[in-house]
């Protein structure tokens, strides 16, 4: 149905084609910008930027996919009453309230990060990094578990306040902090984007596994181990307020 939506309107998919290159243009300039007098930051070069700039746009593009438009679903069925068409089929809410929307174009961000971040390991080692590619796959799991799992909790958050748009933006500020490394900043912010809010786990470390470089590692070989137990926690933690949340629901039809 996503697929069909789409193709109802082709002029639109491509003007949002072309937007989603002048996005990830705007960036590879940003990235120009900062190393146009320099060469390294904190073992970090331009390449290595590229390679997590296209980390981003991926993460980015995947979580306007298929995890922002169904909370958003979500947020709206809990304030018009709605929730209970979900609540009342034969089927795990959380699971039908997750999978109901999928932003086909979005795709197109995913790509364009992925040639991206391919490209700048490329001019990184002259060769496509393989023997790591899997590894940067399995983070890229973990990652989107550990957004689904965040965007979840927001979306429940609805169960008890009308509207939490401001909320959501205070989402989208802080996850730029993840267009840049995290060792560019101090210490104390380092701990707080790693483990309190893990926007490491996002951005900064997948890229560093795609890269596969020793400079730039954060936590070292244990980080896909580590990665996978935020995402766990996460997870529990986010089903667990979801169905407390649903205790809480008074439908249209309650």
């Amino acid at each position: 149905m996503s697929v069909q939506n789409l193709a109802a309107y082709r002029f639109d998919l491509f003007v949002r084609t072309i937007m989603s290159f002048v996005h990830i243009s705007a960036e590879l300039v940003g990235i120009w910008t900062i190393f146009h007098n320099t060469t390294n930051i904190r073992g970090w070069t331009a390449w290595h930027f590229l390679v997590l700039a296209g980390v981003y746009r991926m993460v980015a593009g995947g979580i306007r996919m298929f995890i922002v438009p169904n909370v958003r679903k979500l947020m709206e069925d809990i304030r018009n009453g709605t929730l209970d068409f979900v609540l009342l089929k034969p089927v795990n809410a959380q699971f039908l309230v997750s999978i109901r929307e999928f932003v086909v174009w979005r795709l197109t961000d995913v790509l364009l990060g992925l040639a991206v971040s391919l490209y700048g390991c490329w001019r990184l080692t002259h060769t496509i990094p393989f023997q790591t590619v899997g590894v940067f796959f399995v983070m890229m799991i973990a990652a989107c578990i550990i957004l689904y799992s965040l965007w979840l909790c927001l979306g429940t958050l609805c169960f008890w306040f009308v509207r939490i748009d401001n909320i959501e933006m205070v989402f989208w500020n802080v996850f730029e902090a993840g267009r840049y490394p995290i060792v560019i900043y101090p210490q104390k912010v380092q701990t707080l984007l790693t483990f309190i809010i893990p926007l490491a786990f996002i951005t900064t470390i997948p890229a560093e596994k795609l890269i596969g470089d020793a400079n730039t590692l954060t936590l070292g070989p244990s980080a896909p181990f580590i990665a996978f137990g935020v995402a766990a926690i996460s997870l529990i933690g986010a089903t667990w307020f979801f169905n407390f949340g649903i205790r809480r629901y008074s439908g249209a039809s309650a």
